[in-house]
C-alpha cells in the first residue's frame, strides 16, 4: 500500500512515509491505530492535479511508503521501534512524513530530528496544548507529547488550541511557549502569519498536525472533536506559509476513521502540504 497508490522505487525516494498505527494511550475515542491504513487507502482516490499550484503528483519528489508494522503497547517501546524504522531513511537524507496514530508517535521523528537540528522548532496545529507532565499515569500519553518535545530541546509553537488544563496553561506561560488560540487565528490570520515569519525565519521547523486542530465540521473523525476549530482554508493558509520556511519533516496524526469523509480529507491535507513544500512556487 503506497501513498497515492503510485509505484515506488526505494533507491530514488526522497520522501519517506511512515505509518504509525498506535493508540494505546487514547483517552476518549480509540481507533486512531486504523488511521494510517485508511488514509493511504483514501489517497488513491484524490484528484492529483492541484489547481492552486498548477502541479501534478509527478511534480513531487519520489516517495517511499514503509510497510505498516504492529507496534508494542508500551509507548516507550513503540517510540523506540518507530525510531528504528525511520532513522536509516533520515541518514539517507529523506524527508520524513509520519502518519498516525495517536499524537505520541510524533516524538519519534522529533527526537531524531533534534539530533540533527538542535535549534528545531516544532509547530503544532492542535485543539489541545499536549503539555501535561503526565496523563492517566503515563508521561508518554498523547496529552504529554509537546511537553516531552520541549524537554528534549525543541522550541514549541502551538496553533489552534482551544482546550487546555490549568497546569498546561501555567507551564506554557512560565516556559514562554506561544499558544496561538483558535479564536485568535480565526480573528487575525494575517497577524499570526507575521508572527510565524518573525519566529521561524532561518530556523529548522517540524510541523505536527493533529487533525482535531481543524473544526469537526471539516474532519469529524478524530479522538476528541473540540468545537471551534480551524477551517480548511485557514489551515491551508498556515501550511502554505509554513512551507516557505526550512521544514524538515511533518506528521498528520489522530485520524479516527469512523467515517469515509475524514480519511479522504486527511489524505488531501497530506497531499496539499507536500505540494506546498515541493511544487514550484506560484
Amino acid at each position: 500500500m503506497t501513498f497515492l497508490g503510485r509505484p515506488e522505487d526505494p533507491e530514488k525516494a526522497r520522501v519517506v512515509i511512515l505509518p504509525a498505527p498506535y493508540d494505546a494511550t487514547a483517552s476518549y475515542l480509540p481507533g486512531a491505530r486504523f488511521g494510517p491504513r485508511r488514509l493511504l487507502e483514501a489517497s488513491v482516490y484524490l484528484e492529483f492535479y492541484d489547481e492552486e499550484l498548477a502541479c501534478e503528483a509527478e511534480d513531487l519528489p519520489p516517495f517511499l511508503t514503509l510497510p505498516e508494522e504492529e507496534l508494542p503497547l508500551a509507548p516507550e517501546k513503540a517510540l523506540v521501534r518507530l525510531k528504528e524504522q525511520l532513522k536509516p531513511h533520515l541518514e539517507k537524507g529523506r524527508f520524513p512524513v509520519v502518519l498516525g496514530g495517536e499524537h505520541t508517535v510524533s516524538l519519534a521523528a522529533i527526537e531524531l530530528l533534534l539530533e540533527k537540528y538542535p535549534g528545531l522548532f516544532v509547530v503544532q496545529i492542535d485543539a489541545h496544548a499536549d503539555l501535561r507532565s503526565t496523563y492517566q499515569g503515563s508521561p508518554f500519553s498523547h496529552a504529554c507529547v509537546m511537553r516531552r518535545a520541549f524537554e528534549a530541546g525543541a522550541r514549541v509553537i502551538s496553533l489552534g488550541v482551544r482546550a487546555i488544563s490549568k497546569e498546561e496553561h501555567l507551564f506554557a506561560r512560565e516556559s514562554q511557549i506561544p499558544l496561538l488560540w483558535a479564536r485568535k487565528v480565526k480573528e487575525g490570520l494575517p497577524e499570526i502569519l507575521s508572527f510565524l515569519e518573525r519566529e521561524l525565519k532561518d530556523a529548522p521547523v517540524y510541523v505536527t498536525i493533529d487533525l482535531d486542530g481543524l473544526d469537526p465540521a471539516e474532519i469529524p473523525g478524530v479522538g476528541t472533536p473540540e468545537p471551534g476549530g480551524l477551517s480548511w482554508y485557514e489551515t491551508l493558509a498556515l501550511l502554505r506559509r509554513l512551507a516557505g520556511f526550512q521544514v524538515v519533516g511533518f506528521d498528520v496524526v489522530e485520524l479516527l476513521p469512523r467515517d469515509e469523509r475524514s480519511a479522504f480529507v486527511a489524505a488531501k491535507l497530506v497531499y496539499k502540504f507536500l505540494s506546498y513544500l515541493f511544487c514550484p512556487r506560484t
